[in-house]
């Protein structure tokens, strides 16, 4: 396998080590997006260090993609692996883990004074109780890198008006402007577009077939999202056009990835799709193995999956999303729609078919992007050109007052 970096993974890579070395102070942040190529930075870098590594990251997926790469740089016996989901605790020169696992044993770690920390959005930095935050206090807060295609988090927040009235709402907020700033720099920054231009990843191509339009959909109880289960009863009068459309995708399309917005939904689907699996959170991991094994291999064209194949799932091949599950987060519309945009031998796109208008709201994935202005970074899009702090649902409510006996 050829393990040779590309010139953009090269200098994320000198960059990491120039802080490191040069002892600049704080938390640094790496940019790149879905299918760039983080954990051969991450092997590369533990390969290169010369020193313990602690190498973090939220799933047993993501964990055993990072410990493959760097497998061809290191002999198995020089790794160590702490999580509960791999059936291992053992510390080593290099040590990979999932914090779940570890936090209550800061003592093991205390020693590494270098940590990296994969799909770092995640990290609820602001939690100085969290475990994250715990954790590296208990260990001496040692200099940690955070690698992310997403680096910004959706956050709620309760304002109080006039009277009793109570407004609520969600916001996107970059991770290195929240409050804190845990994150002291963006070390490395490269856009979805610059890969694109560059070859190294593969075009998307959009179609939009929406059944529904956002606007028209009702809010979740918390106001941070859509409601599911309205959403679900109110495309019910569309089942057989959304049918057709998977159909017509199957016969374009090698394989065919589709998002849902539910457990039922996928089920429902599958029964009527011939040949078709579905995959979730309720999936027995031995069954979910041979599914997506089955996947890749085309033995089976078509998955339904709820609330999975985000971070950590690598296929290829894929050449067909389609988008059966609304949202306003660009950060969940940047990881389901990157799983098609890594390159393959006589794959010159991957289509991603909307039934959500989600695209119409958010804006097409390579237009996502970070910008500095005035020494400040910003989050833009083709549809909006700032989407630091702005306002995804907002909600006004009446606070009941308590009456004393």
């Amino acid at each position: 396998m050829n393990n040779t970096l590309r010139p953009y993974q090269k200098e994320a890579l000198e960059k990491i080590l120039w802080s490191y070395n040069s002892g600049l102070p704080g938390n640094d942040l790496v940019i790149m997006p879905t299918a760039s190529g983080k954990s051969l930075i991450i092997s590369s870098l533990a390969n290169t260090l010369n020193e313990p590594i602690l190498i973090l990251q939220p799933s047993r997926e993501i964990l055993e993609q990072n410990l493959e790469k760097l497998l061809q740089y290191v002999d198995r016996s020089e790794i160590g692996i702490f999580s509960a989901s791999m059936n291992e605790k053992i510390v080593k020169y290099y040590t990979f883990a999932t914090i779940q696992s570890i936090y209550r044993k800061p003592e093991l770690f205390s020693h590494f004074k270098f940590i990296v920390i994969d799909e770092c959005h995640l990290v609820n930095i602001k939690n100085l109780n969290g475990m994250f935050a715990s954790f590296l206090n208990k260990i001496g807060n040692p200099k940690v890198i955070g690698l992310t295609a997403t680096p910004y988090r959706m956050e709620s927040y309760y304002i109080r008006e006039y009277g009793s009235w109570i407004k609520t709402g969600a916001t996107i907020k970059l991770i290195n402007r929240m409050k804190g700033y845990f994150w002291k720099r963006i070390l490395f920054n490269i856009s979805m577009q610059e890969l694109l231009d560059q070859g190294y990843l593969c075009p998307l191509k959009y179609i939009d077939m929406s059944v529904v339009k956002q606007e028209d959909l009702a809010l979740n109880a918390s106001r941070t999202g859509f409601d599911m289960d309205k959403y679900e009863k109110k495309i019910l009068k569309n089942d057989q056009e959304i049918i057709n459309i998977i159909r017509y995708a199957e016969g374009i399309s090698k394989s065919v990835l589709v998002f849902c917005s539910s457990v039922k939904q996928a089920e429902k689907l599958a029964e009527i799709i011939e040949g078709s699996a579905v995959v979730s959170a309720l999936t027995d991991k031995k069954d979910r193995k041979e599914i997506i094994s089955d996947f890749k291999v085309g033995k089976i064209k078509t998955v339904f999956n709820v609330q999975t194949m985000t971070t950590g799932f690598d296929h290829s091949s894929l050449d067909c999303i389609i988008l059966l599950r609304p949202t306003r987060s660009l950060a969940l519309l940047q990881q389901m729609l990157g799983r098609g945009m890594r390159i393959a031998e006589g794959k010159k796109f991957c289509r991603v078919i909307d039934m959500t208008s989600t695209i119409k709201n958010i804006g097409k994935i390579e237009t996502i992007k970070l910008v500095k202005n005035e020494g400040k970074w910003e989050l833009e899009s083709e549809t909006k050109k700032n989407w630091h702090g702005e306002e995804l649902y907002i909600f006004r409510f009446q606070q009941k007052k308590l009456e004393l006996e």
